[in-house]
């Protein structure tokens, strides 16, 4: 275990976590499912929050935890079946009300084959609302701007009223949630994947893909999601809550042809 307690703020500004893609983090092309690779990233930011004593304990005592609002992650190489990654997480930015963690998905030759920026916000778990981030939290977070090898914006994704084609009715169960008794952000990942088949899955691979995390799904709630083309490599995809008709997710996914 890390003496993270002995850390200063300069050994923590930029973490690394090392991985090695195994079989359960591969999807049945046997590269590493982009699932997989936020499970490492998500770890990574895990540890990075618990050495800078901002992590799910610390905050706990309080009744408050972070969400994550808004990713974006771009693959420009992923990984496969045995081989290693490092994975590397820094601050870019706070304000009053986010944080803003950037990350670099990096090969054995340690060549950048995948970026990803993402923006969180803290939690008060009795009420479910949004609070400022504290003082403390605002001065324990080194900042590294500028990092990143290329800007990535955390868009608005437009909401469509386009009546899909199908759509896939859903209930969230006991293995969607995590501490936070809500769902995990990495299922709602896999969820949005989930929508398309086998035969596409088979021709192309995710180049990028943008959430932007609307509200919570519980367990119980009934969720609907559906998927309408923008071209034939670009999608949007929407999960609403079937009770209240709010939407609760939406995204945009780029794909490219597998080589």
């Amino acid at each position: 275990m890390r003496l993270i307690n002995r850390l200063s703020m300069d050994e923590v500004a930029l973490w690394k976590e090392k991985f090695k893609i195994t079989h359960s983090l591969v999807a049945p092309d046997g590269l590493a499912s982009i699932r997989g690779l936020a499970y490492c990233m998500q770890e990574t930011a895990v540890n990075h929050s618990d050495a800078t004593k901002l992590g799910y304990e610390d905050l706990i005592q309080e009744n408050k935890a972070w969400v994550l609002t808004r990713q974006m992650i771009k693959l420009y190489e992923i990984p496969r079946l045995n081989q290693k990654i490092t994975v590397e997480t820094w601050a870019n930015n706070t304000t009053e009300t986010m944080a803003i963690r950037d990350f670099n998905i990096l090969n054995k030759d340690n060549e950048i084959i995948g970026i990803s920026r993402t923006s969180w916000m803290i939690i008060d778990l009795k009420a479910r609302r949004p609070v400022r981030l504290p003082s403390k939290v605002l001065e324990n977070i080194p900042l590294i701007p500028g990092k990143l090898t290329e800007h990535l914006e955390l868009d608005k994704i437009p909401f469509s009223d386009q009546k899909p084609e199908k759509d896939i009715t859903f209930k969230v169960v006991y293995s969607d949630l995590d501490l936070n008794h809500h769902v995990n952000n990495i299922n709602y990942l896999k969820w949005v994947l989930d929508d398309f088949d086998y035969e596409f899955r088979n021709k192309f691979r995710v180049y990028s893909v943008e959430i932007n995390y609307l509200g919570e799904a519980l367990y119980g709630n009934t969720l609907v999601r559906d998927t309408m083309p923008i071209s034939n490599t670009e999608f949007l995809t929407k999960i609403i809550n079937k009770d209240t008709q709010k939407p609760i997710l939406l995204s945009k996914t780029k794909w490219i042809a597998k080589e």
